[in-house]
C-alpha cells in the first residue's frame, strides 16, 4: 500500500540526486544516518514497546552511538496526550572510541575503527498504574573501509521486570547495518538487519513467553539546499511492508536550530498514517529536542517526547 509507483520512486530518486549538496563537517548523523536526527526523534515508532533493545535514547540503529565524540549522557521522557498509561522516562551514558572526521569534504564523521558502548535504564508507569523498569546493554563496533562506505554491528541486550516482581523478561537483539555515499557527496543509502528474541516470565501464564522478530530496513538521505535534509525510510518484515515514513529538519538559523515534520504510516492494529512536528536547540555540548506524533484513536495514542542530551567532545 505504502509503495510508490515506479515511475514516481524513478522521479522523486532524480531529484534527490540533482539537489543534494555535500554534507557539512558538523552533521550528527554518526556512522548511520537511519533515521537521522530528524525522524529518529520524531517517528516513535517502536519507543512504546517494553523490553525492545535498542529504543529511546539508545536509538535503533547499529552503530549509531559511534559517531559520538568520547561520551554521551542523554535523559528522555515521553508522555501519551489524553491516554491513560505508557508514561516512559529513560535515562543512557555512552562511551566511544574514535573521532569525528572534522575536513569539509568528508562524508563518513567517524574514524576508520570505532566501537561504543552504552546502558541505560528505563521505567515506565502502565495504564492501570503498576510500574515496569528495565536496563540495557548495548555494544557498537563500526568499520570504515573507505570514507563513502561504513559497516556496523551492534549488540544488546535487556532485562526489566515489574516495580512488585511478580513479572518479568529480557531480549536479546543483533543487529547489522551498511551505509553508502554514492552518486552524489550528499545523497545517502543505508540498509540495517535485525533480529530480535524476546522472553517474558507472567503470572497469569503458567510458561514463558517467547517471541522473535526479523526486520529489514532501507533508506535513502538526501541533503538538499536551503539547509533542508530529508530521509525516506521502508521497514520490512516477514517480506511485507510494515512502516514507511519521511523525516524532514531545516536549520533556518544555522545548526544551532533545527525545524522538523514528517510522517510515519504503519500497519499495527490498522493501517495509519501518524503526522508528527518538532523543534531542536543546540547550545555547546547540550541538545534539546521536542517532538510531537498525532495518532488516531485506534492507534497507539498520539505522544510528546522530550530529550536532553548533553554530548561531551575532544578538543
Amino acid at each position: 500500500m505504502f509503495a510508490p509507483r515506479p515511475s514516481a520512486a524513478l522521479a522523486a530518486l532524480l531529484l534527490l540526486l540533482a539537489s543534494a549538496t555535500p554534507l557539512r563537517a558538523d552533521s550528527q548523523g554518526g556512522s548511520f544516518r537511519l533515521w537521522p536526527h530528524a525522524a529518529r526523534d520524531l517517528a516513535m515508532g517502536d519507543a512504546a514497546t517494553l523490553l525492545a533493545p535498542g529504543l529511546e535514547s539508545l536509538f535503533t540503529q547499529p552503530a549509531s552511538l559511534v559517531g559520538m565524540d568520547s561520551w554521551e549522557l542523554g535523559l528522555s521522557a515521553q508522555r501519551p496526550a489524553g491516554l491513560d498509561g505508557l508514561d516512559l522516562n529513560s535515562a543512557a551514558l555512552g562511551l566511544a572510541s574514535g573521532r569525528r572526521l572534522r575536513s569539509a569534504g568528508e562524508c563518513t564523521p567517524t574514524s576508520r575503527h570505532a566501537a561504543a558502548l552504552a546502558v541505560q535504564h528505563l521505567g515506565a508507569t502502565l495504564a492501570d498504574d503498576s510500574g515496569w523498569g528495565e536496563t540495557t546493554v548495548a555494544l557498537g563496533l563500526a568499520w570504515s573501509p573507505a570514507r563513502w562506505i561504513s559497516m556496523g554491528l551492534r549488540g544488546d541486550y535487556s532485562r526489566g521486570g515489574s516495580d512488585d516482581g511478580v513479572d518479568d523478561g529480557r531480549a536479546v537483539a543483533m543487529s547489522v547495518g551498511l551505509r553508502a555515499v554514492v552518486l552524489n557527496p550528499g545523497l545517502e543509502f543505508g540498509w540495517v538487519a535485525e533480529d530480535v528474541v524476546q522472553r517474558f516470565h507472567w503470572q497469569d501464564a503458567p510458561d514463558d513467553t517467547r517471541r522473535r522478530a526479523s526486520a529489514q530496513v532501507l533508506a535513502l538521505a538526501a541533503r538538499l539546499p536551503w539547509r533542508l535534509d530529508v530521509e525516506v525510510q521502508g521497514r520490512w518484515r516477514y517480506r511485507s511492508l510494515e512502516r514507511a515514513g519521511l523525516g524532514l529538519e531545516w536549520h533556518p538559523l544555522g545548526p544551532a536550530f533545527a525545524l522538523r515534520g514528517g510522517f510515519l504510516a504503519h500497519r499495527r492494529l490498522e493501517e495509519s498514517v501518524a503526522p508528527s512536528f518538532g523543534a531542536g536547540l543546540t547550545r555547546g555540548p547540550l541538545r534539546v529536542d521536542y517532538g510531537f506524533r498525532f495518532e488516531r484513536e485506534e492507534g497507539p495514542g498520539s505522544q510528546h517526547r522530550l530529550s536532553l542530551r548533553w554530548v561531551g567532545g575532544r578538543p
